[in-house]
């Protein structure tokens, strides 16, 4: 299960990480601007934040970082803001969520061209989709979901990855729903699980092991299927979920239908799904900035990986410990998926559009 986290790592992981001498003092009595594309106190601020923590110690020059949360239309106002306004000049990173799955679709939400931002890492990871016990008739396991029908999904805009991913997931499966978007963050989102204003969220790891799981200790939600990896032709069950008591979506899916299905809508959730789990966060630069900065900032994040505090604390924190894959082999494949296939571009350009006609309804 672990072969997908060094499926692209090989030889080569280091290639090209050894600080030269001009990035050794590139960042010396500089700042660094970490911004987050979500709010405060969500998933990907939490885990931006750890890593914001051990970075300074291992960027040459030892640049202040300051950490900014830009959030708003479902993360894509921070992505939108590194690449039409920040200044290159090595001194911003964007730790964003839903960057590669926007760029992959065409997202209409996105102005800027995610190709051209400097490249500096991938973070793996997968998102649990969990619902409330009491969707009628009553769910005590996950396969009771499919007795139900007009419940409630919630998300953070049509075109994010979460969106879309849920949407997905519900649709190849058959169920009716009803469906609600546009809270500004996952907490948001949380609080309206908890006041009954959605039934079903999907959240990623870090916030589902330490806001979700306790519910689910109280009974008062249920783990419904957590996102599969890519695993070449097929899929494979990440060793972040261990201990949910669910299956991958794609066994899930498997056990209830017999068979995948085929079509655009197939082939658009397989490339979510791939974007969304290798590149749940993707850490990224303003087009332009200069090389050695990238170059530094890319072995930076390759030892806050094997920081074995960083660990510590991640594991105490995020009950998960994440791993920033840098290498050259990785930076390709994120260029490679932005190439955008123009049918399914044009399935979820009509996907996403129907998603909106659909709000509230």
């Amino acid at each position: 299960m672990r072969r997908f986290f060094t499926r692209f790592a090989g030889a080569a992981l280091l290639c090209g990480l050894a600080t030269p001498g001009g990035a050794a003092d590139f960042y010396q009595g500089k700042t660094l601007n970490f911004v987050i594309n979500f709010s405060a106190g969500g998933p990907t601020d939490v885990e931006g934040r750890l890593a914001a923590k051990y970075l300074q110690r291992h960027i040459p020059g030892a640049p202040a970082v300051i950490v900014r949360n830009m959030a708003g239309a479902g993360g894509a106002i921070g992505v939108n803001w590194l690449g039409e306004i920040a200044a290159p000049d090595g001194q911003t990173l964007g730790f964003f969520t839903s960057l590669a799955t926007y760029s992959a679709i065409s997202a209409p939400s996105i102005r800027v061209d995610a190709a051209k931002f400097g490249f500096v890492a991938g973070d793996p990871g997968v998102s649990v989709a969990y619902a409330r016990t009491d969707i009628a008739p009553g769910l005590k396991v996950p396969v009771d979901i499919m007795k139900a029908s007009n419940f409630w999904i919630g998300g953070l805009a049509p075109d994010s990855d979460k969106d879309l991913r849920l949407r997905l997931q519900f649709d190849m499966l058959g169920l009716k729903y009803r469906y609600v978007s546009n809270y500004p963050g996952s907490n948001e989102a949380r609080l309206a699980i908890e006041q009954k204003e959605i039934e079903v969220f999907p959240e990623s790891m870090p916030t589902y092991r330490t806001s979700i799981e306790p519910l689910v200790a109280a009974g008062r939600v249920i783990p419904l299927w957590h996102d599969a990896l890519p695993d070449g032709d097929g899929f494979a069950r990440s060793p972040d979920a261990e201990g949910i008591p669910a299956l991958t979506y794609t066994d899930f899916l498997l056990q209830q239908k017999g068979a995948f299905p085929k079509g655009p809508m197939w082939e658009a959730y397989k490339l979510i799904n791939t974007v969304g789990t290798t590149f749940l966060r993707s850490i990224v630069t303003p087009p332009g900035t200069p090389k050695e900065a990238v170059t530094a900032l890319r072995a930076a994040f390759d030892a806050v990986t094997k920081d074995a505090e960083f660990r510590e604390e991640s594991l105490r924190v995020l009950k998960f410990s994440p791993r920033y894959l840098v290498d050259d082999a990785t930076e390709k494949l994120y260029r490679d998926k932005l190439t955008r296939d123009p049918v399914v571009s044009a399935f979820m350009q009509d996907y996403i559009e129907k998603g909106r006609q659909s709000l509230g309804k």
